[in-house]
Order: structure tokens, then sequence, then C-alpha cells
């Protein structure tokens, strides 16, 4: 009986311990994936590669405006509440530019949102980020990159 004893006591110690050294991991899903988002329309194409999601975004960026200039740039920045907020560093016409853009994540697109800028610092930011307008007048789709 002692022995008995003994061996349940040793099995229900070493099953605690077991569950102890156990670590659970969250997974967190994000709603967007590393991908290329593009939109082409009336002459202007923009491509968002996006290279890492965690909440961290960063990739490369490339507008290009019909009848404008090209630029092309690296960007970083946070997803928060579906938000996707960062710096855009650029370049266009050889000179190096830095700007905050926006995207809103709606069904696995990126709307792009505009706000009133001010210039802090030689770099453009918005007013105020709680009151941009995500109109929908540019949505970057998954797979979709022509630049």
């Amino acid at each position: 009986m002692k022995k008995l004893f003994i061996l349940i006591s040793i099995s229900i110690t070493a099953s605690i311990i077991s569950c102890k050294q156990q670590k659970k991991t969250e997974v967190k899903s994000f709603p967007i994936e590393v991908a290329c988002y593009g939109y082409n329309e009336n002459g202007t194409n923009i491509s968002f590669r996006i290279t890492r999601v965690d909440p961290v975004v960063q990739g490369t960026l490339i507008y290009n405006w019909a009848e404008k200039d090209r630029n092309s740039g690296s960007f970083k920045g946070t997803l928060e509440d579906n938000i996707i907020l960062g710096s855009y560093t650029f370049l266009s016409e050889g000179k190096q530019s830095i700007r905050e853009v926006a995207f809103k994540i709606e069904n696995g697109e990126l709307v792009e949102g505009f706000g009133a800028i001010k210039n802090v610092g030689g770099v453009a930011t918005f007013e105020d980020i709680t009151s941009l307008n995500f109109d929908g007048s540019i949505v970057l789709e998954k797979d979709k990159c022509f630049n």
C-alpha cells in the first residue's frame, strides 16, 4: 500500500511539473498578411509590398501618379484597430522626403486615408489622425501590384 501511495504521489507530481513546463503560446492573427497590395486606375499605379506584419508593418511603397513624378521608398509603421499608420521615406526627383501615410484595412484591402497635413521638422504628418478620411478613392487590392 505504501508503494502504491508513493507511485501515485510521484505520478501526480510529475503531471503537475509537466503542466507547468508547457508554455502556452498566444497566436495572434492580423487582418492582413505579407503580400503585395496594388491600385491601378486612370494611369496611376500604387504598389505596397508588405514584408512584415507583427504588429509592426514594414515594406516598400511606390506611387506612380498619372502625369507626375514617380516616388518610391520604404514604409515602417504600426497596425492598430485595423489602421496602418507609419512613415514613408521616399525619393522623388532625386530628393529624399518623409511623409506620414495611413491605410484602413477593409475586407482584406487597404483603403488609403487622407487628411490635413502639417510639417514637423521636415516631415509631413497628419494634423489629426482621428479625423482621417478613408473615402475609398484609393483602394489597394491584394496581389495586384503593377510597379
